[in-house]
């Protein structure tokens, strides 16, 4: 893919965005790539997660405003845009798969929008997060449903909005975008433990420990224990389960699901 590179290595799917010395911009060609790479991640049987980063300083610098002044840009290009990085966002939210973004280095506007809407954020302690658009006149608008929703508070998104304040990676995981940090030196191994740990899991509990605990945002505290109560008695009832349990307590013996992540690629380019 020019843009987007994707392969599976050991379970992993790895989406590459692999226009860094251009500020891997997200577009319509670039957003349809994107889309596709993910899709096709999610359709793979062999796929236990996924793992979006780029090939360079620049992980991703936002949307590619050139239709904004461009006097011969389409209105419904600019549209069908705008629509395709919100219904990309939500794809990788919604997605049954846990999906991991590696930051290792500039994220700006958009670009921050693709790392919030991921299950796990890791970066370097090189990388810088950056919401530049009132620099433009502009808001991120399409990315602040899932600011809001899973990563910042409302005073949180708005100062660093407002102000438009580059931070750093270890700032961003005081503010929540970020849940891991490494250094160079440790990155490479700091993600492997991360996905290793994904890997021991039931990949059907992942699913649903995602779609579960999205569940309970709109709920009052009396129905979230009430259907946390049902949805624990309802799995711990599973066949499945009671064997995995029976076999690691009676014979120390991992359940089946229990799989090796040895990648043969690096994760860090």
């Amino acid at each position: 893919m020019a843009g987007i590179d994707y392969y599976v290595d050991s379970g992993l799917a790895v989406i590459t965005l692999a226009d860094s010395a251009g500020g891997n911009l997200l577009n319509g060609k670039s957003l349809t790539l994107l889309h596709e790479a993910l899709r096709d991640s999610l359709e793979n049987a062999e796929v236990r997660a996924v793992l979006l980063r780029s090939n360079g300083a620049r992980f991703c610098l936002g949307m590619d405003l050139r239709l904004v002044y461009d006097v011969k840009a389409d209105q419904i290009a600019a549209q069908d845009m705008v629509t395709a990085y919100s219904d990309l966002l939500l794809q990788i939210h919604g997605s049954p798969k846990p999906v991991l973004a590696l930051v290792t280095g500039e994220v700006k506007a958009g670009g921050v929008g693709l790392t919030a809407a991921c299950d796990i954020v890791i970066a370097s302690q090189q990388a810088t997060f950056e919401f530049s658009e009132v620099l433009w006149g502009l808001i991120p608008a399409n990315v602040l449903p899932f600011l809001l929703y899973q990563r910042l508070s409302p005073q949180q998104a708005g100062y660093l909005i407002l102000t438009g304040k580059k931070i750093d990676a270890e700032e961003a995981r005081s503010f929540r975008l970020v849940d891991e940090v490494f250094s160079n030196a440790d990155l490479e191994r700091g993600a492997k433990s991360v996905i290793k740990k994904l890997f021991r899991a039931s990949p059907q509990a992942l699913t649903e420990a995602k779609t579960f605990i999205q569940s309970l945002h709109s709920l009052t505290l009396a129905d979230a224990c009430r259907e946390a109560q049902a949805k624990l008695l309802e799995m711990v009832s599973r066949p499945e389960v009671k064997q995995a349990v029976a076999q690691y307590f009676a014979e120390g013996e991992l359940p089946a699901w229990v799989a090796r992540f040895r990648p043969q690629k690096p994760l860090i380019l």
